[in-house]
C-alpha cells in the first residue's frame, strides 16, 4: 500500500533508500570496537514493502524480543497471538538470535485471523556499545502520505470497510466525519503494514523520527 522507499537513519539522520540504508549502517554505524555482538536485521511488510525497519539485536537474545518490539512499533491492537516461521516451519520464540545464519529469512505473523505478515532478513553480524534496550532501532521508512479520496488533502484516517472495496479508502479529518456516518469504523493513518487492519491505531508506537534528537547526540 505504501509507495515510499526512503527512510531516516536514527543514528545520524541521513535520508536514504532501503538498499542504500543497509550499506550506510554497515559502513558508518558498525562499531567494531563495541563490546556487544549483534545481528543486523532488515524487517519489511511481506506484502507492503514500503514499510521497513533496520534493527540490531544482541546474539544472546531470543527471538521473542523482536516480537515484542514489532508489536509495539507496528502491530499490537488486541493482544493477538504471533509466531515466527522459516520455510513454513514454526520456530520457537526462545531461539537465540545467534543461532540464525546470515542470509536467513524469517516470516513473522501477527494475528491468525486478520494476519499481518512481516519478512525478517538476517543481514550481518555487527558490533555496538552496550545499550539499555535489547532492540535498537537503526532506521525506518519515512511515513507515506496518502491523499484524501474526496478532496486530495493529506489523509488522516482510513476506512476499514472501504479498504476492501476500493483503492481510495483514505479521508482527511474534515471529510472523514460525514463518511463515518455510513461506515462503522475509521482508523488513523499509521506508519505500519497493519494500517487499517482490525483495531490497529498505532497507540504504542513512540518511534517517530525526530531530527532534534539526532542533533542533541
Amino acid at each position: 500500500m505504501a509507495a515510499t522507499t526512503s527512510g531516516n537513519c536514527y543514528i545520524c539522520g541521513a535520508e536514504l533508500g532501503k538498499t542504500a540504508m543497509k550499506n550506510h549502517i554497515l559502513k558508518a554505524h558498525n562499531d567494531i570496537k563495541g563490546d556487544q555482538k549483534c545481528l543486523l536485521l532488515k524487517i519489511e511488510g511481506a506484502y507492503a514493502k514500503g514499510f521497513w525497519l533496520f534493527i540490531d539485536v544482541p546474539l544472546n537474545q531470543p527471538l521473542s524480543v523482536v516480537d515484542t518490539f514489532l508489536r509495539r512499533i507496528w502491530l499490537e491492537c488486541c493482544g493477538h497471538l504471533s509466531g515466527f516461521y522459516i520455510n513454513s516451519h514454526e520456530i520457537a520464540g526462545s531461539r537465540k538470535l545467534g543461532t540464525l545464519p546470515i542470509g536467513a529469512k524469517l516470516l513473522h505473523e501477527y494475528d491468525f485471523g486478520s494476519t499481518t505478515k512481516t519478512l525478517i532478513t538476517v543481514l550481518a553480524e555487527v558490533s555496538r556499545k552496550s545499550q539499555k534496550d535489547n532492540v535498537r532501532l537503526l532506521a525506518r521508512n519515512i511515513p507515506p502520505v496518502f491523499k484524501c479520496s474526496v478532496c486530495d488533502k493529506p489523509a488522516d484516517y482510513i476506512c476499514c470497510e472501504c479498504i476492501y472495496e476500493t483503492d481510495e479508502p483514505f479521508f482527511c479529518e474534515e471529510c472523514a466525519e460525514p463518511h463515518e456516518e455510513e461506515h462503522d469504523m475509521m482508523l488513523p493513518v499509521t506508519n505500519s503494514p497493519r494500517l487499517g487492519v482490525c483495531g490497529y491505531d498505532g497507540a504504542q508506537d513512540i518511534y517517530t523520527f525526530y531530527p532534534g534528537a539526532i542533533k542533541q547526540r
